[in-house]
């Protein structure tokens, strides 16, 4: 059933009733029916009796009152058309059953950054357009209101609270707001400054040090079912990360690298416990450990995804600067330093989920939405491509512990590299010009292992880099 509703503003500049016009257009063309007296007031009808009709009428499913300071001057001392209104409505919006009706739109703020509202509507909640960075979520809000349709419609109740769950959860408005209003600009100016990149990965590293566990139980089982659930409990706050990687991927931000670079350097799998609290221990930090290696597969993948070749390759080979306070002057290592084994995650999972690889299934089995296993299969295997071809120390490297779990559909990405095109669009992330240089790359390669790498606890392995791309096939098609 279409809503129909019927704005209410006070006439100011034409600037302003452009505004008015502009929003009500946009309601008629989300289906809204729109009554507004620019296009429904006829010549030689009466105003007044023309509000009264509107505000009361039964089939008019909202009023929108549309407040700035000079509607709110108006209708605190009744003057004007505005007036006229406030009289109607005020004894109605206090009716119970009628409160819904009436939606406070906020255009400005006062000096003091508090909302021009008329003192009848002081109390009650509004949408605030007044930023207009913020317009879209405002608008979308506004619509959903109208039509009935909650951005998030109650849930099925459940019957069982999971095991994971504990007394005390993370607060994630922080995050979930400073992302909004980043989101909100880059698609106002297409750009972002780094400060405010950077603050969204300040709080977001500050809130982490929330899934610090200081007493680490001496039985290894029980540590293990810790650990995991932790790690599945932290999955909310993961996917503002990822929700930001999604950011700097796609729009075109100064400095991007610098910021990931930063946010991975400052692990704090580096530093000791924060604020001198607990003991300190390796287990302590495995959580941490497990959330880097994680993110950086994850960040490589979103990357991938939006063909941002450019920045994977700064990530790959970019030298990175330990924040590591306790420890002399060491030298700036590669991104593998992000690779761990978890040996108490393995030794979990195995015992658990009688799982060959536990970092592998924790992956696979608690995907963010935005991503398929492929996707994150590719990228796990390119970091381990690319660092069998730069490494030198075979027992320093990376284990794609995904790529048990693929079904060979994602490795297509090396087998295209026998075009030309594909090669010229990826090469960046060989550190290679020319298909003879990755050719000699490869070949030089050879030997590091002479046969696959096995799992573990399966006779499962990983392909060679020969195999994913022969050397001679590279970029011989258009």
């Amino acid at each position: 059933m279409t809503k129909k509703i019927f704005i209410s503003y006070s006439w100011g500049n034409s600037e302003h009733q452009e505004w008015v016009v502009n929003l009500a257009t946009r309601l008629m063309n989300d289906t809204v029916d729109v009554v507004l007296d620019r296009w429904s007031l006829k010549d030689g009808h009466d105003i007044y009796s023309f509000m009264e009709e509107m505000v009361k009428a039964e089939d008019i499913f909202r009023v929108l009152i549309i407040s700035n300071k000079k509607y709110t001057e108006k209708a605190d001392s009744r003057e004007g058309g505005v007036g006229t209104e406030t009289q109607i409505i005020t004894p109605t919006i206090y009716a119970k059953e009628k409160q819904e009706k009436f939606i406070p739109i906020v255009l400005e703020r006062d000096e003091n950054g508090e909302p021009f509202l008329p003192i009848y509507l002081k109390s009650r909640k509004y949408i605030d357009f007044s930023r207009i960075e913020t317009f879209e979520d405002s608008y979308e809000e506004l619509l959903r209101n109208i039509l009935e349709a909650p951005a998030l419609p109650k849930p099925k109740l459940g019957t069982v609270p999971p095991a994971y769950i504990t007394e005390t959860t993370i607060n994630l408005s922080e995050t979930n707001n400073k992302l909004r209003g980043i989101e909100n600009q880059l698609k106002k100016n297409q750009s972002i400054s780094y400060t405010e990149c950077n603050n969204f990965i300040e709080l977001y590293l500050d809130n982490l040090w929330y899934f610090d566990r200081q007493d680490i139980p001496n039985d290894l089982n029980l540590f293990g079912e810790q650990l995991f659930n932790t790690l599945k409990a932290y999955k909310p706050l993961r996917e503002d990360f990822i929700k930001f990687v999604e950011l700097l991927s796609t729009y075109d931000i100064e400095n991007t690298e610098e910021i990931l670079i930063d946010f991975f350097e400052n692990a704090p799998i580096f530093h000791r416990p924060r604020n001198g609290s607990g003991s300190w221990s390796e287990a302590r930090f495995d959580v941490f450990k497990i959330m880097f290696h994680e993110l950086f597969i994850y960040t490589i993948a979103i990357c991938l995804k939006n063909k941002n070749y450019s920045l994977i390759a700064d990530l790959f080979y970019s030298k990175y600067y330990k924040k590591d306070q306790y420890r002399g002057k060491k030298e700036p290592e590669t991104f593998i330093f992000l690779y761990k084994y978890h040996e108490n995650l393995e030794n979990y999972c195995n015992k658990a989920f009688n799982k060959v690889t536990g970092f592998g299934n924790y992956i696979i089995t608690n995907l963010s939405d935005k991503l398929k296993k492929e996707d994150i299969i590719l990228a796990d295997t390119l970091c381990y491509f690319v660092n069998y071809l730069n490494f030198t120390d075979v027992y320093y490297f990376w284990f794609p512990n995904t790529y048990l779990y693929g079904k060979g559909n994602e490795m297509n990405f090396f087998q295209k590299m026998t075009s030309q095109k594909h090669f010229d669009r990826t090469k960046a992330l060989f550190n290679v010009e020319t298909a003879q240089e990755l050719r000699e790359k490869l070949i030089a390669s050879k030997g590091k292992f002479k046969d696959r790498i096995s799992y573990g606890r399966s006779f499962e392995s990983i392909p060679l880099v020969s195999e994913l791309i022969e050397p001679e096939k590279i970029a011989i098609y258009r």
